[in-house]
């Protein structure tokens, strides 16, 4: 069946009319992409389809689920997928950035809902910092030199939860000033505790 250039704008214009409309165009281009270029992936290397696997992106206001087609030997690799990664990737910066600016992870998945259209729960949110954890973790392991010119001791007080209770709490900063005249944070103290 062939439509005009006018034919093809009125459907789409009248899916586009429906409350999901743009998240069905949304998934039908995107499962269309990577089909076409699945073919030519078989094509190419004499590979056969095998199927598909389901896969979450963020559309509009909500996440759409897609059909991601696979090869039987498994070395497909659609190319919109990797900028769907880069999507996620991007969303995780957010969420963090959003965390240290002060907000809980409850606060942070509303705003997510907000934006995508569906409400992320503290543990989903939780998870997406794990990224940022890891960096912490190679900081805090990270070797430090033997000899400092200069070490500077600064505290701020900062109202801490500890069990039922919250107080102002002193947390340290190390600072030091390396032999190039570069500057380090050495780490940052609680008490006895290593943040």
């Amino acid at each position: 069946m062939n439509f005009t250039q006018s034919q093809v704008s009125k459907i789409l214009e009248e899916i586009l009319e429906k409350e999901e409309g743009l998240n069905l165009i949304l998934k039908l281009s995107l499962e269309a992409l990577m089909k076409s270029e699945r073919q030519e992936h078989n094509a190419v290397t004499k590979d056969n389809s095998n199927g598909y696997r389901s896969r979450k992106a963020f559309g509009d206001k909500q996440m759409i689920e897609l059909q991601v087609p696979r090869t039987r030997n498994g070395g497909f690799y659609p190319v919109i997928l990797g900028l769907l990664k880069n999507q996620e990737s991007e969303a995780r910066s957010i969420a963090f950035h959003l965390y240290k600016s002060g907000l809980t992870t409850q606060q942070v998945g509303e705003v997510f809902g907000e934006i995508y259209g569906q409400y992320y729960g503290t543990s989903q949110v939780s998870r997406m910092f794990d990224t940022a954890r890891e960096e912490v973790n190679q900081w805090l392991n990270r070797p430090i030199e033997g000899y400092y010119p200069i070490i500077m001791i600064d505290a701020c007080f900062i109202p801490t939860r500890r069990g039922d209770s919250v107080s102002k709490e002193a947390y340290y900063t190390l600072l030091a000033v390396c032999p190039d005249r570069t500057r380090e944070v050495i780490g940052i103290y609680n008490r006895t505790r290593l943040l």
